[in-house]
């Protein structure tokens, strides 16, 4: 038997050193948590649920300060005290091309402490009770929140604990996390937290996920890893999950020096603006494992000694078959990533030893490149293909559609397919060796990228990729091996990327949906491309047609299955529009097919318009019809204070003040920017901008004094929009029989002025 090469040799024992430091790594001790009273329940956190949940619930409206005094009252019937935090903050965003979105709010956040025995430090639980505008927000907010409570309910039951325990139900958390950024700026608590836990869900079923772990150590990550009932997630969900709108939630948290770990349920989508997130759509078995999970996280830190928590650098973390969920430091991101192109350059020096030409490596890598782009083009040429299924997917989310399922299944196939066939062409005229070189140069950089961009999931990368040097190495000094042994080398070499890839490629598709699929076509490249040598080996040619045979039944499937779409309430998405300056009404509703009842508040309209004057010249068409005005909304309570005009700078002041008690009030400036701006002396912009938008939440009834100060003497225009949740119902016709009940103050009521500054 040939021996193999020196730098095989080291290449298979630091692999072998480093897979075996990550499963040995050192642990925290564990920590005894002593008797407990047990007993967390779905079935009281359900009926928690259904009250808060009756309505949208936004910050400052009449349901908001109802859902929160149903919480200080049960939370009082606990033998607790809650004290009520009243702050106001603001935040603002800017996106590449200066457009400036301010955002203000009035945060109402309930905050609870339940003292501990050595207090050394507090450990933080933080859920959000407010809804967005249209939504009940049963997951989004309801569910965290009745957890919570229930959670409280068990410990309260229970012996004390060693360390403090913060509760707290933020408030305006639907909008840039504004409850969230009130704590962490101004309560005097939020600076003896050592670790925070969050619950915020984007989803109504499932299990409950760790999708992000800001400035998380080994002994955060440790305590959940070992206390919560069937760990769930991964850093490479927390980089996707990071990328979305809704992920702002925990991000005031991060600003402390503290462990933060984030949790959501993520399966079940709720719908456009949460429309569909209603009590009866809401898992009792995702409830249970969120309580659960809560539950076991607060026991075990609430009696550790907050002391052995570190100095935050971040986690990587992930599970694996038969040994559960790993973690390691986030600073071994880079050395993992040297290391893998360090093997890199050593398989190309074996290579040029092995006579395989650098024409023909280079050509190998932007092949592959070029294959993967090939791939990735198919699976949208089918997605093009199929419009029925294209539109069906985002309908699922009202129906129990097993459709779905196959759809993704099939997007996962063809993919594979294409890359496999037109990688079998490449093998034949470069061969194995070095097309398989090529597609571990290309991880190479894809690798370098990920550390730069989404640290969190170079783990998908890395450990695929060492695993696979290392088996090339082998392979290339090993020529006269059997080919049974050649096979397993090469299996062997494919095994990680099967079972850290395949993860990633179903995550990817669970957050991204068909209508994005490059991450995921490129991912399912990857997995086939690592897995190239062991496929010549075991598979050859008999794998194509079978993958695109199940393509092609999956999509079958697709088509045959039949939605079982369930009996909820329906979403109301009619506006009343009350307008100032014209001194009318106006019924208004999204573009789309309208539904019997609704195409009777709108019998002439042919179609929709856009309506610019009202929703500004970007906005998208509306179906429009003449509505009664309705004494009972007040226009929006405006004057303007001062006026200072020179040639090179206009300062511009005006009070407004809501009273329709609105919960939300957007001002929007068209025909000019405003360099600085400011509310009641708070400072929100000071920089030259292309347009500035403000959203303000939760104000009530303030009197709000506005300063603008513009560049020049423009003539500009100043849109105020009062939102109110809920319909002038006296006009409106009545339902027919047969349609499904609407949800209550779904519908959007809006009292707008204009301010004019020639």
């Amino acid at each position: 038997m040939r021996h193999l090469p020196r730098p095989a040799v080291w290449a298979a024992c630091g692999l072998a050193f480093l897979l075996a430091w990550l499963m040995l790594q050192p642990r925290a001790a564990p920590v005894p948590t002593g008797p407990f009273v047990p007993g967390f329940s779905a079935a009281r956190a359900q009926a928690h649920v259904q009250v808060l949940a009756q309505a949208p619930r936004p910050a400052g409206s009449v349901t908001n300060a109802r859902a929160r005094a149903y919480l200080l009252a049960r939370i009082r019937a606990l033998g607790l005290e809650p004290e009520v935090q009243v702050d106001t903050v603001s935040a603002t965003s800017w996106d590449w091309m200066s457009h400036g979105q301010s955002t203000m709010a009035t945060a109402r956040n309930i905050v609870v402490r339940k003292r501990g025995g050595a207090r050394h430090g507090a450990v933080l639980a933080m859920a959000h009770y407010d809804s967005a505008a249209p939504t009940p927000g049963a997951a989004d907010g309801g569910a965290s929140a009745a957890a919570l409570l229930e959670t409280m309910r068990v410990l309260q039951a229970g012996p004390a604990l060693d360390n403090d325990l913060l509760f707290v139900f933020t408030d305006a958390d639907t909008v840039q996390a504004m409850g969230a950024r009130a704590f962490m700026q101004s309560h005097p608590w939020a600076k003896q937290v050592r670790v925070a836990l969050r619950f915020d869900n984007a989803g109504n079923r499932g299990p409950l996920e760790l999708i992000d772990a800001a400035h998380a150590d080994g002994f955060a990550l440790d305590a959940w890893a070992r206390a919560a009932p069937q760990p769930q997630g991964s850093s490479f969900m927390a980089e996707l999950y990071d990328r979305l709108p809704q992920s702002a939630g925990a991000a005031p948290l991060a600003t402390g020096a503290f462990p933060v770990l984030h949790f959501a349920t993520t399966r079940g989508p709720l719908g456009r603006e949460g429309m569909h997130d209603v009590p009866q759509r809401l898992s009792s078995a995702s409830l249970q494992h969120e309580g659960e999970t809560m539950l076991a996280l607060l026991r075990r830190l609430g009696n550790a000694n907050l002391a052995l928590v570190s100095p935050p650098h971040g986690q990587v973390y992930f599970a694996l078959p038969l040994a559960g969920m790993v973690h390691y430091d986030a600073r071994l991101t880079w050395p993992l990533a040297l290391l893998c192109c360090a093997l890199g350059a050593w398989a190309c020096r074996a290579a040029l030893r092995n006579r395989i030409s650098a024409t023909d490596i280079v050509d190998a890598m932007f092949s592959v490149l070029f294959i993967t782009i090939c791939a990735t083009f198919a699976a949208y040429l089918c997605r093009e293909a199929l419009p029925v299924l294209q539109a069906r997917y985002p309908a699922a989310v009202l129906a129990d559609d097993g459709g779905v399922r196959w759809q993704l299944a099939a997007f996962m196939l063809v993919p594979a397919a294409v890359f496999i066939a037109l990688q079998r062409r490449l093998q034949q005229r470069l061969g194995v060796a070095a097309t398989a070189l090529g597609v571990l140069l290309a991880t190479d950089v894809a690798l370098v990228a990920t550390c730069v961009r989404a640290p969190g999931a170079s783990y998908a990368l890395a450990w695929p990729l060492l695993a696979g040097q290392a088996a090339w190495l082998v392979l290339m000094g090993a020529r006269a091996w059997t080919p049974a042994r050649r096979a397993a080398i090469a299996a062997a070499g494919a095994l990680p990327a099967l079972v850290l890839l395949l993860p990633a490629v179903c995550a990817s598709f669970a957050f991204f949906t068909p209508a994005w699929l490059v991450l995921p076509s490129s991912l399912v490249c990857l997995l086939a491309g690592l897995c190239g040598m062991a496929l010549d080996a075991l598979a050859r040619r008999w794998l194509v047609r079978p993958l695109l045979a199940g393509a092609g039944v999956s999509f079958g499937m697709a088509y045959a299955a039949v939605p079982q779409v369930p009996d909820l309430p329906a979403p109301n998405r009619l506006v009343y529009y009350k307008d100032t300056p014209s001194w009318q009404a106006f019924w208004l509703h999204p573009a789309g097919p309208l539904d019997a009842w609704t195409r009777q508040v709108f019998p002439n309209t042919l179609h929709p318009y856009p309506l610019p004057y009202l929703f500004g010249p970007d906005a998208d068409p509306v179906w429009y019809a003449a509505a009664q005005k309705d004494d009972g909304i007040a226009w929006p309570g405006l004057v303007i204070d001062k006026d200072e005009r020179s040639p090179r700078r206009r300062h511009v002041e005006f009070t407004l003040r809501s009273k329709n008690r609105a919960p939300d009030i957007v001002v929007r400036v068209q025909g000019a920017c405003p360099w600085r701006t400011s509310v009641n002396g708070r400072v929100l912009t000071e920089k030259s901008c292309f347009s500035w938008r403000l959203a303000l939440h939760g104000m009530g009834d303030e009197t709000l004094r506005f300063a603008f100060d513009f560049q020049g003497d423009p003539p500009f225009l100043v849109y105020i929009q009062e939102r109110i949740p809920g319909l002038p119902a006296r006009d409106l016709p009545p339902r027919p029989a047969g349609l499904p009940p609407l949800l209550p103050l779904s519908g959007t009521t809006v009292a707008a002025d204009v301010l004019r500054f020639p």
